[in-house]
């Protein structure tokens, strides 16, 4: 074949004239039995949007000419853009898998291995079939991944993978592998919360329970507080039998941010620690509370929350004690507990008063001044919209706070409350 007919399918290529191009390479492969015109060949039919027939005719070229790596390359790239793209967008994960080791199989270079180990994964996490997503995250070295951000999250292949392989063990409670695996990706990813608090679940899960609640306590000082680290705490707490921090911490977690959809079961925690420590009052209110949401989400109402309920009506009854509920809307339970809350969350914390005296309004934190004169930092999300307001009295908490500026142990202020006869 001349070599004007070749330079044709390369200008072919360079328009992106797949269909075109194809055709030359493909009399050029029959008639010359040449493998580089083998590969182009497939490549076009790929590219033109024909990947089974690549994969048929890819199978041929690699019978003709089995150790020829453009080829096998071309057909790999033919299987993952036919199967695994298909029963990934179909969440088919058996097929997925099928398919998967059947390029593996052809021993694949770096790129369409981890593109098809790593869809694997991801249907599989999101399948909660945990165990797959351990045995094919061992199937890439982490320290061979790129680490540059690459996914809409701001997650790197890499820790992708570590993220995947730490919470499928957390899941199979393999606490052992489980903290080691969490302790190396903190080397690597030193800012990502979750990390540091798998490993300290792996920890706790271990029995090590008080080193458990030193690393969670830590992350919450040092890293940022979230409402389910300060469940975790909780649920240590409780394990000790120290049931007034569990209680504080449940509290805590209660009142800070997140949809109260995903804090049902704290919820259900919390009405348990209440009559556990002989608060049945507000076991009935947070009992209420989580039944009523997952009425409203159109959950089943769980044998177990069944049995809660039923322990803290008979208890209602024998203490000859009444709750009074107007209603069982989930805004007026919400503000009935959120007063239980604070009043668990903030009981045991020391009370200060003094002045806002720094509220930005393009910054998310402030200060306030206290009576002699100390000025404390603290969250705007904290302060309540109607006591937004420079220099205005108000009364607060202080709790423990890690001053990044000096990396040290300082307060914060929480818990605002203010005196409107003071303020007139």
């Amino acid at each position: 074949m001349s070599n004007n007919l070749i330079e044709q399918a390369q200008q072919f290529l360079k328009q992106e004239n797949f269909p075109a191009a194809g055709k030359i390479f493909r009399q050029f492969w029959e008639e010359e039995n040449n493998s580089y015109a083998a590969s182009r060949y497939l490549s076009c039919l790929r590219k033109a949007g024909h990947p089974g027939a690549a994969i048929r005719q890819g199978k041929k070229a690699k019978e003709q000419f089995p150790d020829n790596n453009y080829i096998k390359s071309e057909l790999i790239w033919a299987c993952y853009d036919r199967d695994i793209k298909k029963f990934a967008a179909e969440e088919n994960l058996y097929d997925l898998i099928k398919s998967a080791i059947n390029i593996l199989s052809l021993q694949p270079d770096k790129l369409p291995k981890e593109l098809t180990v790593m869809a694997v994964v991801k249907l599989a996490k999101q399948k909660e079939e945990w165990q797959i997503v351990s045995e094919w995250c061992n199937k890439l070295e982490p320290q061979n991944l790129d680490k540059t951000t690459i996914n809409c999250k701001g997650k790197s292949k890499q820790e992708q993978w570590f993220f995947a392989k730490v919470k499928s063990l957390v899941q199979l409670e393999l606490w052992k592998e489980a903290r080691y695996w969490a302790l190396q990706a903190i080397k690597l990813y030193p800012k990502e919360i979750h990390f540091y608090r798998w490993a300290a679940l792996a920890l706790g899960y271990q029995r090590e329970v008080k080193q458990a609640i030193n690393e969670l306590e830590k992350i919450i000082l040092t890293q940022r507080v979230e409402w389910y680290i300060l469940q975790d705490l909780a649920n240590f707490y409780s394990c000790l039998n120290q049931l007034d921090k569990a209680i504080m911490f449940s509290c805590r977690a209660a009142l800070a941010p997140g949809e109260d959809k995903t804090k049902v079961t704290l919820y259900m925690n919390i009405a348990q620690l209440s009559l556990d420590t002989g608060n049945i009052e507000m076991a009935v209110r947070n009992i209420e509370l989580s039944k009523a949401i997952r009425e409203q989400e159109g959950w089943k109402i769980k044998q177990d929350l069944q049995e809660l309920e039923y322990k803290i009506y008979q208890e209602l009854e024998k203490s000859q004690k009444t709750v009074e509920l107007e209603s069982k809307n989930i805004n007026y339970l919400l503000k009935l507990c959120q007063k239980d809350w604070k009043k668990q969350a903030y009981s045991n914390l020391p009370q200060e008063s003094g002045i806002i005296d720094y509220l930005p309004q393009d910054k998310s934190h402030g200060f306030v001044i206290t009576d002699d004169g100390k000025r404390i930092f603290f969250l705007q999300r904290d302060l309540p919209p109607y006591l937004r307001k420079e220099k205005l009295k108000v009364y607060f908490n202080l709790e423990k706070n890690w001053d990044r500026k000096h990396q040290k142990e300082s307060f914060k202020a929480v818990n605002f409350s203010f005196d409107e006869y003071q303020n007139y």
